[in-house]
């Protein structure tokens, strides 16, 4: 193989360059060496497909003509190409077992041998199909295109894909103005005489970042009572912002759509908002932050409880970074950490956030007393508030106990789940968010004890890992748990391993995007019962049948051990919840939509790097899962957060319902 390698690049020409750079990458395979640079990330399904050319339509018969014609090229060109792709492999595998019934000596090894014959055999694009191959493939896309026409045109809400971004348009407060501008005549057109004036409309648009200073002359007025007690009434400012505070409502909004759902690091902001006689800090953001946290928190608990009686409850989960949880794992190593006293002991778990909450109100009566009795010293201090994370443990648990029972998990993560709160409405999508020491299944766990009783039947998708599933056996006995599996999960590994085994992994890719195709092509015709479940259980189902024969050959040729090994055995060893979503039209073939949303964290590690304390990552969880949540709602998320931050917050802890991204909308569109 060595020797190969030398000489490969010796003569110039395309052949040899692609004969080089095959022997370059089996030579080191075999030594175990693959560049980080190098790493293939797993793409999109549907990168290959080409983009329809977009042409106007006059109607909406027009408009299903077209919708038509591309579905029906589409499905051609993929039955054609997998034709070839089965086409090569047959001959690969002849060629093989030839060459292995012959005995042939090959002094460089079994790798030489298969570059040899990957040379040997034509591109995909090169084997031609016979007339009747070519008819069937014609008629296999005919009734490919019946199947989406199934259900008279008709478009159910219920299995309506979510219309959802990371990060949506329209989250900055716009506004327009009509100027009126009037020719003027030049020196040499003075005395001409105007016979006609006529209007053209043209638009410019201006991007701008200011800091308005609003001052408000605040009336005060000195009164005195019957009793001689003097007092001081000033005018209210609730009207532009909250109390205690120098920023107006819109202020706090912008700063948590910046933060929150764009990931934005609070240092850049503080030295951009900052000007003349205003200096802002990131520590100030960051309290300004938390106060919004604060007046969600209400909203943030009412969605999670939604959340539990979702009917399907779809998740993922990413590592994140927060200095005070790393400190002090540190400190335990070098022994100036007291293990019993975590910074999040007082809310660990439900017992000890409640018990927290009920010292913060016992304190806060027994300050009352002492006000009232005039101490001083009572007076001069301010009543300690729970914390976020006593508000959110006292629900959700923080900390998660290890399986084997040797302690607390140590490894912190930021969980997204999404659920349903009306299974007919796609509006009514939750997306929450929620930072903590374990895992998914560990949270899931947590959000499932306040489900209904009546709400027996729980689907959960997720990526299969053991320490996603349901162990509580209280939650066993109560429910009855389907898990499903996302096929980005099986398709990845073939994607980024392609090049050790490239007759069946392009191969499998291409049925992979097949099955994404399928999926595309029912939301652009409109999905309804009849025609997801006409195209998922004829072509989707076709289609996988296929994926379990590649990956039953790649089982025999690939162990254990390697990374195409591991991919084919989780198919076939995952088959059934990976195929789950072929009988069942609300279920989706991927956990994509998990996975966007938690690229945010990404993006903070990116920019931020890090929180610095726990309290600070409670504040983004809060402020996210509103966020969200108000994108999947389709409600305008800067007049909705200001709406809602005007509100009396003890009116919004008392029907936090009225107040989430749904309830907000309902309200307006009945007033």
């Amino acid at each position: 193989m060595h020797r190969k390698y030398l000489l490969a690049g010796v003569e110039p020409g395309v052949e040899l360059c692609r004969r080089f750079d095959e022997t370059y990458r089996q030579l080191r395979r075999a030594l175990g060496i693959e560049a980080s640079s190098e790493r293939r990330r797993s793409g999109e399904p549907l990168a290959t497909v080409a983009k329809s050319d977009v042409k106007s339509v006059c109607n909406e018969r027009e408009r299903l003509e077209a919708q038509r014609d591309r579905s029906d090229r589409l499905s051609c060109w993929h039955s054609v190409l997998d034709e070839r792709h089965r086409s090569k492999a047959e001959r690969y595998e002849e060629k093989l077992n030839k060459m292995d019934s012959e005995q042939s000596e090959y002094p460089e090894g079994p790798i030489a041998q298969e570059l040899e014959l990957l040379e040997e055999l034509p591109s995909v694009e090169e084997i031609e199909l016979t007339e009747q191959e070519k008819a069937r493939h014609a008629q296999r896309a005919k009734r490919f295109v019946e199947c989406l026409e199934q259900g008279q045109g008709e478009q159910d809400d219920e299995l309506r894909s979510v219309d959802e971004a990371l990060m949506p348009k329209g989250a900055i407060v716009s506004t327009e103005h009509v100027e009126g501008l009037a020719a003027e005549l030049s020196e040499e057109l003075c005395d001409a005489k105007v016979i006609k004036t006529l209007k053209d409309k043209r638009v410019r648009y201006d991007i701008s970042v200011s800091v308005s200073r609003i001052e408000l002359d605040v009336d005060k007025k000195v009164v005195v009572k019957e009793s001689g007690e003097r007092t001081v009434v000033a005018a209210s400012t609730d009207d532009f912002g909250p109390s205690h505070y120098s920023v107006t409502w819109g202020a706090l909004a912008t700063l948590a759509i910046l933060v929150g759902q764009f990931a934005m690091p609070l240092n850049r902001l503080a030295t951009l908002f900052s000007c003349v006689g205003k200096q802002f800090t990131a520590a100030g953001l960051s309290r300004l932050l938390h106060y919004v946290a604060v007046r969600l928190v209400a909203i943030y608990i009412e969605l999670g409880e939604q959340l539990s009686d979702s009917e399907i409850i779809c998740g993922d989960d990413t590592s994140c970074r927060v200095l005070e949880v790393n400190g002090y794992f540190d400190g335990l190593k070098t022994g100036k950490a007291d293990k019993s006293k975590p910074p999040w002991t007082g809310y660990r778990n439900k017992a000890a956030s409640e018990a927290s909450i009920e010292r913060c109100e016992q304190q806060k009566r027994e300050r009352r007393k002492r006000r009232a009795q005039g101490d001083r010293e009572a007076k001069r201090t301010t009543d300690e508030e729970p914390s976020l994370g006593m508000l959110i443990g006292k629900h959700y648990e923080f900390e998660s106990q290890r399986q084997d029972g040797q302690g607390a998990k140590q490894s912190l993560n930021t969980t997204v789940f999404t659920g349903r709160s009306d299974a007919k409405d796609p509006t009514s999508l939750i997306v929450f968010y929620r930072s903590h020491l374990g895992s998914f299944g560990n949270l899931l766990e947590s959000i499932l004890h306040s489900r209904t009783a009546r709400h027996k039947d729980v689907t959960v998708q997720s990526d299969l890992s053991t320490t996603n599933l349901v162990r509580d056996c209280e939650l066993l006995n109560r429910f009855k748990f389907k898990f499903i599996g996302c096929s980005a999960h099986a398709r990845r590994p073939f994607a980024q391993y392609e090049h050790e085994d490239p007759i069946y992994c392009s191969h499998i890719l291409h049925l992979f995007t097949g099955l994404a195709m399928h999926e595309q092509r029912l939301d652009a015709h409109g999905r309804n019962r009849h025609n997801v479940l006409a195209v998922r259980q004829t072509d989707s189902r076709r289609l996988w049948e296929e994926i379990r024969e590649i990956a039953q050959k790649l089982e025999k040729r690939w162990s254990k051990a390697t990374k195409l090994g591991t991919a084919a055995r989780y198919i076939l060893n995952h088959w059934d919840k990976l195929t789950a979503y072929l009988d069942d039209p609300r279920l989706e073939p991927t956990n994509n939509m998990r996975e966007r949303m938690l690229r945010t964290e990404k993006l903070i590690e990116n920019s931020s790097m890090f929180r610095k304390s726990l309290e600070g990552r409670f504040v983004l969880d809060i402020i996210r899962t509103v966020l969200q949540t108000a994108v999947t709602a389709g409600v305008p998320i800067h007049e909705y957060l200001v709406s809602v931050l005007r509100e009396d917050p003890d009116e919004i802890a008392s029907n936090p319902g009225r107040y989430t991204p749904l309830g907000w909308a309902a309200r307006k569109a009945s007033q």
